[in-house]
């Protein structure tokens, strides 16, 4: 007993000679079905519901991770901008790299928005620090977990206040 399967072919798809029965498609149809059948896969999947259909593999990877235990979100609240998420290792992460994983995150949302602007991070972290509660994140060497952020847990800007 053998299984058939076949398939329409459209002018975009030509037959391959050199296998019968085989199908070529153009290099963007292939692409266009990839990311088709990827969109499909996160959309049936409960644990990716939260990603966008344009999902890099690192969100793929992160959100996993948030999944089985292996990671955390971290909610970055910019004001009048949307809220952003930000997924980090919880153990052994520090402040730095708390800092990092918000500029990669931030570049990605203004990338998907098509927004062109250049930021300047030198300027970010020398004019504002992050804030959990009432408690500012100061030094970048420091444990995230010393300052008591865990799971789901909201951060915020806040201007640094000048020394005289």
């Amino acid at each position: 007993m053998s299984n058939v399967v076949t398939s329409e072919v459209d002018d975009s798809v030509t037959k391959d000679k050199s296998t019968p029965g085989a199908v070529e498609f153009a290099h963007d149809e292939l692409v266009k079905l990839t990311k088709d059948a990827i969109n499909k896969i996160i959309e049936s999947d409960p644990l990716f519901s939260g990603i966008p259909a344009d999902a890099t593999v690192e969100e793929i990877k992160s959100q996993s991770a948030v999944a089985q235990g292996q990671a955390i979100t971290l909610y970055l609240n910019r004001g009048e901008l949307p809220m952003l998420s930000v997924v980090v290792p919880p153990h052994n992460t520090t402040v730095l790299d708390l800092k990092k994983a918000i500029k990669r995150h931030t570049l990605l949302a203004l990338k998907r928005e098509k927004v062109t602007k250049k930021i300047s991070w030198k300027h970010v972290w020398r004019k504002y620090n992050v804030c959990f509660g009432s408690t500012q994140l100061v030094n970048d060497n420091e444990n995230i977990k010393n300052y008591g952020l865990t799971n789901k847990a909201e951060l915020h800007y806040v201007k640094k206040r000048r020394e005289k």
